[in-house]
């Protein structure tokens, strides 16, 4: 059965780096209710996979993080490609942001990878409950950056603050905490995304 206009939506939110039920449902401007819906149909229609955490405060399931499946990438691609041959060939435009960070990275990738295998280390000493998707989320951003033709800023700032949202509030928790904070701010500034760190 042929994608509707809104599950296609839905997919392109995730691939732009929308990972969690609330920025899926703020980029697509729906409720959570019908968001709910869609994810949950897709997902048994193979397009994605999404995990999800009992909220004791809301009595329901939020969705943490959801990702697009091999089928789901290649219905997207698909789509893509046809709105593509569809559109009359003007000109050429590139996309200069996109430009610029594989640039800038290109200089610090070296150092970059470097600091988040270091991060790595910081995640695995997480309690239980963090560590695991932690690691997700820290993988997906390792990936994000080392595969070029993958590489979006949207998709990296919403993986970094993540990783970071698993973290930061328990900061105090954390072996070693000044060190963490001084690689948070290393990699801050090297992805250019601005982060409100704690102090000690």
């Amino acid at each position: 059965m042929p994608l509707t206009e809104k599950q296609i939506r839905i997919l392109q939110a995730i691939d732009d780096g929308n990972i969690t039920g609330d920025s899926i449902a703020q980029a697509l401007e729906t409720s959570m209710q019908m968001l709910r819906y869609y994810l949950d149909t897709m997902a048994e229609d193979g397009y994605l996979k999404a995990a999800k955490v009992f909220d004791n405060k809301t009595k329901e399931f939020q969705i943490v993080r959801a990702y697009l499946t091999e089928q789901g990438k290649a219905a997207l691609d698909q789509t893509v490609s046809k709105q593509s041959d569809q559109t009359p060939k003007i000109a050429q435009i590139p996309n200069n942001l996109e430009v610029d960070v594989d640039k800038s990275f290109a200089e610090d990738i070296t150092e970059i990878l470097k600091s988040l295998d270091l991060l790595r280390e910081f995640v695995e000493k997480l309690p239980e409950a963090r560590r695991e998707l932690a690691i997700v989320y820290l993988e997906d951003l390792q990936a994000e950056i080392k595969i070029v033709y993958r590489r979006k800023p949207q998709r990296i700032k919403a993986y970094f603050l993540a990783v970071l949202s698993m973290m930061l509030p328990i900061v105090k928790q954390i072996d070693n905490a000044t060190d963490f904070l001084e690689h948070i701010k290393f990699l801050s500034n090297k992805l250019n995304i601005s982060v409100k760190l704690p102090s000690l």
